[in-house]
């Protein structure tokens, strides 16, 4: 089983945590405020009320063999910077650090974090292209201009298998799965499945091969969606989160 510790439960942590529980995993959760501890007293959690910036004390408390460290330390960037010191110090394989701002990240990554998360920023990225279009259903960004995106299947291929609709020829993109209608769950798919009205497919590829995908929606007034210029604010964006830049 994986073990896994939080230090500090501020909002970040806690939902990470309450993501952790829905799985098979050893969770240590820290934080010196009893209260917040407290609230978790009936999950399957191990719990100690300590403050972090005890470098002995956090030494003595994590197991030798976590596999990696969520820290949240709210705005109390010291404190963030000092616990992500004392975790490399100790060889933790993952340290995952959530940062108030960029010259903050910089020191962090200077310090050992192996993952800076902005979560207001990430958010963001998820939730914006959601706002300005109604064909795009989910939205992930995951590296560089790779996106996984679900998309409602474009009228001109209804009817289509997925033989006969070449997406990666015609548009770029990977289908990954798909499903009819949002109630619906993704399975496996022969290539000969027919696209049907209603499916939704979940689909990978660079952010522009997917806006031309989606695009092949009737439009009817006004301007069409474009991802391309979201695109550009997250693009602008990603280059704040990267430290030394």
């Amino acid at each position: 089983m994986k073990q896994f510790a939080i230090l500090g439960l501020s909002y970040f942590g806690k939902n990470v945590l309450e993501e952790l529980l829905e799985i098979k995993a050893d969770i240590l959760i820290i934080d010196k405020d009893r209260e917040a501890i407290d609230a978790y007293r009936d999950h399957p959690v191990n719990a100690i009320v300590m403050d972090i910036m005890n470098e002995d004390n956090l030494r003595r408390a994590l197991p030798k063999h976590l596999d990696g460290v969520v820290i949240d330390t709210g705005d109390k960037i010291e404190a963030s910077i000092l616990a992500t010191s004392y975790c490399r110090k100790l060889g933790i394989p993952r340290i995952f650090v959530k940062a108030v701002t960029e010259g903050h990240a910089e020191i962090l990554s200077m310090v050992g974090a192996t993952k800076i998360v902005f979560p207001n920023q990430e958010a963001a990225k998820r939730i914006t292209p959601l706002l300005v279009s109604s064909w795009l259903l989910n939205y992930l960004p995951v590296s560089g201009k790779l996106v996984i995106a679900e998309v409602e299947v474009p009228a001109n291929l209804i009817g289509q298998s997925l033989l006969g609709a070449k997406l990666r020829q015609s548009y770029g993109i990977n289908l990954i799965s798909v499903k009819s209608g949002v109630d619906q769950e993704y399975d496996l798919f022969s290539p000969d499945y027919l696209f049907q009205p209603g499916d939704i497919a979940l689909v990978s590829g660079s952010d522009q091969a997917i806006e031309s995908f989606a695009q092949n929606h009737v439009q009817r007034g006004g301007r069409k969606p474009r991802l391309g210029d979201i695109v550009k604010l997250f693009e602008r964006a990603g280059r704040k989160d990267k430290p030394g830049r």
